[in-house]
């Protein structure tokens, strides 16, 4: 579970701005899905997909079964059991319900929070890595000193 959720963190940002890109060049939110979902597809030929595209997928598919768009769009932020989405959700509903023209600024908003996210995540795993390799470093340092300090107290005690 844990690695669901942060894979669905990282797809996040990308997500959301090509959903922005998209909305802003004139499509519709539903076509913006199925456009992200056709461009991750043809760029990752790997055999399992990112969780975050699947559950773009299902949420394309439903829409298409029939199922209502804005329904299928809350259900796609519940599904992914994340803050983020669940906001992204919430906002596409809201949007299909209301028919707000505050979308651009809306997803204009979530693109800077989700790399600002982003950007806060990629340290704290910077630091976490720096945290795991102290321990082996200083292992290092003291066999790097031992291999200097043995031999020259060797000398020191051969010439008295």
């Amino acid at each position: 579970m844990k690695k669901r959720s942060q894979e669905l963190l990282n797809d996040y940002p990308e997500i959301v701005s090509k959903l922005l890109l998209l909305h802003e060049s004139g499509l519709t939110i539903q076509n913006a899905f199925s456009v992200i979902l056709k461009d991750y597809k043809s760029k990752n030929t790997a055999v399992s997909m990112h969780y975050a595209y699947l559950e773009i997928e299902r949420t394309i598919n439903k829409i298409q079964s029939g199922f209502s768009e804005s329904g299928a769009y809350a259900e796609f932020g519940q599904r992914c059991h994340l803050h983020v989405y669940i906001k992204l959700g919430t906002l596409l509903e809201q949007n299909i319900k209301k028919g707000s023209s505050d979308l651009h600024d809306a997803l204009n908003q979530e693109v800077r929070e989700s790399f600002s996210m982003h950007q806060n995540h990629i340290l704290q795993s910077g630091q976490k890595a720096g945290t795991k390799l102290l321990l082996p470093m200083i292992l290092i340092l003291v066999v790097v000193m031992l291999i200097i300090i043995i031999p020259a107290f060797l000398s020191m005690n051969t010439t008295i």
